[in-house]
């Protein structure tokens, strides 16, 4: 999958360094995302401490994915 339309390498084609990146990258944007998420959930009287554990369950998911 390309990254954006005029980009020329898929996540695989990257360097270690370049994947790197784009990893940290993603992470940023998530951490954004979430924080919005939460603005929203407040906004609307949504329980803020259940929209965060659902957040932090999907991100667990994914670290124990990889965890030996």
């Amino acid at each position: 999958m390309r990254r954006h339309q005029n980009d020329t390498k898929t996540f695989e084609e990257l360097t270690f360094k370049e994947q790197a990146l784009a990893m940290n990258a993603a992470a940023a944007q998530y951490r954004k995302m979430i924080d919005a998420h939460l603005r929203r959930a407040e906004a609307e009287g949504r329980p803020a401490g259940v929209v965060r554990r659902v957040g932090i369950g999907l991100l667990e998911r994914i670290v124990l994915d990889y965890s030996d």
